[in-house]
């Protein structure tokens, strides 16, 4: 590892992490300045993302070998830190696509099954979405594409990374609350009324994915007369049972482990280059419609894929 302090853009995190943990295992003898010379490169606002490539590949015994150094505490803090923090939904500016890439991967690998992250390693598709929490009164009840999706493949050398704004919330144009009567709703225009009374009192509660890793396959006959993807497997879903637009612990029964059945799916939403977007989201994972033949460019044809969902940082 050259002692020169790098330019950002040649500043490679998965290399510096592997390196990085291979010094640790093999207790070799470790300048630190020249460690953090390198850390101090990276803009705080790439830090997040730079600790999260690290402790994606830090082995038990290099983490072992870390804590017990007494200079480096404050490193062995930052990967806690990454750890048990939730990752940001805003777009950072990356210098490279592989600092994109790398990121993205780590945080897949952090909230993924260890089915997708097999499919991760062997360079299968997967997508990575990240949650910005919203209200689904918001916009007039039309959703928010305020989330964001990363589409990854990797094969060989070569790294594809591609990301969306997406909506992963429904819009409360499809709360039964919307109907009328319920004062919060003024101003969302009704559409219809989709969900599960899961609480019993006679009214439809608005749900959306928990969080999680889903298998998805394409949609026989598509959706909205495009292509779409759904899974096989029973969605489990939370409610909003108490009406006020979020999906808090406020919600009590909120936690729905069947009624979505498999219903969630993914597929275009209304264009989000206009003055008011309609996601045309009821709970399914939709991508604006004028992005769209994009993102299935990005999505290829394959058997299946996985799809991480994950509740960013609020």
């Amino acid at each position: 590892m050259s002692a020169r302090r790098p330019e950002l853009a040649e500043l490679d995190f998965a290399n510096f992490a592997r390196q990085f943990d291979r010094c640790l295992r093999q207790d070799k003898v470790i300048a630190f300045s020249r460690w953090r010379d390198i850390v101090e490169a990276v803009p705080p606002g790439l830090q997040d993302f730079f600790w999260r490539v690290v402790e994606a590949h830090l082995s038990p015994a290099a983490e072992t070998r870390l804590r017990g150094l007494r200079d480096w505490r404050d490193f062995h803090g930052e990967v806690l830190d990454t750890r048990f923090r939730r990752p940001s939904a805003e777009r950072p500016q990356f210098r490279t696509p592989k600092q994109a890439f790398d990121s993205y991967s780590a945080i897949f690998w952090r909230f993924g099954t260890t089915d997708a992250r097999f499919d991760q390693r062997f360079g299968r598709l997967v997508l990575l979405a990240l949650r910005k929490e919203s209200s689904t009164i918001a916009n007039r009840g039309k959703g928010s594409y305020d989330d964001l999706v990363v589409v990854m493949r990797r094969t060989g050398r070569f790294r594809e990374l591609t990301s969306f704004p997406i909506c992963t919330e429904p819009g409360a144009q499809y709360s039964q609350r919307a109907s009328g009567g319920d004062a919060r709703y003024k101003g969302v225009k009704f559409s219809k009324a989709d969900g599960v009374d899961i609480n019993k009192d006679g009214i439809k509660d608005a749900g959306r994915l928990t969080e999680g890793t889903y298998q998805y396959f394409e949609k026989k006959g598509g959706f909205l007369g495009d292509r779409a993807f759904q899974v096989k497997a029973t969605q489990v879903a939370e409610r909003d049972t108490d009406g006020d637009g979020r999906f808090t612990q406020d919600d009590k029964s909120r936690i729905d482990p069947s009624g979505a059945g498999t219903s969630m799916y993914i597929h275009r939403g209304g264009a989000d280059n206009v003055l008011e977007p309609n996601t045309w989201s009821a709970g399914c994972q939709t991508i604006p419609k004028n992005r769209y033949p994009t993102f299935l460019k990005a999505v290829g044809s394959p058997n299946a894929f996985y799809y991480v969902l994950v509740n960013a940082a609020s």
